[in-house]
């Protein structure tokens, strides 16, 4: 775990990407289908490392050492500026999306260890009378964001690493609970089957689920292109890498994504088996059925914690790039930073203290800007450093795989609008 080591660097690098997506998983597997999920998932953890490794390699020909800077010297500035606009707005989406819950876990721990049902059904009830109004809301969602902004005006994301290690730590912690009570979820859910009640079971290799009227398919996919986003932070990883040769730098990325893919397939199965019928936005939210579980409780917190330090994990790559859009500069100064950075987080704190449906933020953001980030643009910039022509095996190749995991995101996010407009997300 010593600076520039390849295990602080897988670390630091599954820190960007586990977080929401790993417990919202499981309510897109129930939408998709456990077939369609195990083969989007394999598929999405293969182009994550394809796509990675092109964009390292792609930055070696022209010495970049940032994301933006390799695409300005590669396409060109507009290209870069497009570059950077998008992970600011993604980044800030992740903001948002990581306040929201953070909020909800503490209700939710709050309720379990001091509240409890004598006067609260449950917590939704508690969540829907008490803990959203707008006079606890605002202050703690508000404190919250004090107590993080002094970490996230760091400069050194290596810093980072001990943190980063805490997380994964905390995120396996949560999973193997959710693992470990399966069983008795399972045995549960086996006791309320009825065989003359379709309300009661669920068919778990149902492959036509995704195509209903709602089209959950294309929002499931984006939630799966969502969880593997960890490109903008892999420059930082990069350049704090000690020896970084082409070698180490490539095992660091498949440790990393081959921890990620494992954490996807252990909570997404188990997620989903579990709770099938009326599965939650994030599967740490699922109805307990015991009557103390302090098990889940500590995971809460633990998961709050863990998004807690991801935030100035991911800031770092936010920050570079809003400076490169906004003063067209990779300098950054300490006045600056501190405006950016207090600006920054109190604005995302004030949109998820208004907007609270984490769903809608990981497939719209997941579906527009993680497709861009992580295939579309590294797909570019491998075709441009190919030194073949356009119509070559290897090219059409990358065109192929690149376009259409790029449309399969788009119409996720294109779905997620519809369903903001309609009302139903």
């Amino acid at each position: 775990m010593q600076e520039g080591s390849i295990l602080g660097g897988v670390f630091a690098l599954s820190s960007l990407a586990l977080g929401t997506g790993a417990f919202s998983i499981p309510i897109r597997c129930t939408q998709l289908g456990l077939v369609w999920y195990l083969l989007f998932i394999f598929a999405a953890s293969s182009a994550a490392y394809w796509t990675l490794t092109g964009l390292i390699r792609s930055s070696r020909t022209v010495h970049g050492v940032d994301y933006s800077p390799t695409v300005r010297a590669i396409v060109g500035n507009c290209a870069a500026v497009l570059i950077d606009v998008i992970i600011v707005i993604y980044l800030f989406g992740v903001f948002v999306q990581y306040m929201v819950i953070i909020y909800s876990l503490v209700g939710r721990t709050i309720f379990e260890l001091f509240i409890g049902t004598d006067e609260y059904e449950n917590f939704d009830q508690y969540e829907k009378e008490v803990w959203d109004g707008a006079i606890l809301k605002f202050p703690i969602m508000f404190g919250i964001t004090l107590l993080i902004s002094p970490v996230c005006l760091l400069k050194d994301i290596s810093k980072m690493r001990f943190a980063s290690m805490f997380g994964i730590c905390a995120l396996i912690y949560s999973i193997l609970v959710v693992v470990i009570e399966s069983p008795w979820f399972l045995i549960h859910y086996l006791d309320n089957y009825k065989e003359d009640d379709p309300d009661t079971h669920a068919n778990w290799f149902d492959i036509s689920k995704g195509f209903t009227k709602e089209l959950n398919f294309f929002t499931g996919v984006a939630t799966v292109f969502f969880t593997f986003t960890c490109h903008p932070g892999a420059f930082p990883v990069f350049k704090t890498l000690k020896n970084h040769t082409e070698k180490r730098i490539n095992t660091c990325f498949f440790r990393s994504i081959i921890l990620d893919f494992i954490i996807y397939i252990f909570i997404a199965v188990t997620g989903f088996i579990t709770a099938p019928l009326k599965p939650q936005s994030l599967v740490i939210y699922r109805e307990s059925i015991f009557d103390n579980d302090i098990f889940m409780t500590i995971a809460k917190i633990a998961l709050a914690l863990d998004l807690f330090l991801s935030i100035p994990a991911n800031y770092a790559s936010y920050r570079s790039s809003f400076f490169l859009v906004f003063f067209k500069t990779d300098k950054i100064d300490n006045f600056r930073n501190l405006i950016v950075t207090y600006v920054s987080l109190f604005l995302a704190t004030l949109l998820g203290a208004v907007y609270k449906n984490i769903l809608s933020y990981i497939s719209l953001f997941g579906g527009f800007c993680s497709s861009i980030i992580c295939y579309l643009i590294p797909g570019i910039l491998m075709i441009k450093t190919s030194k073949q022509d356009l119509t070559s095996p290897k090219n059409i190749f990358t065109i192929v795989v690149v376009v259409t995991l790029t449309s399969f995101g788009f119409m996720g996010g294109l779905q997620t609008i519809r369903g903001i407009i309609n009302g139903d997300a």
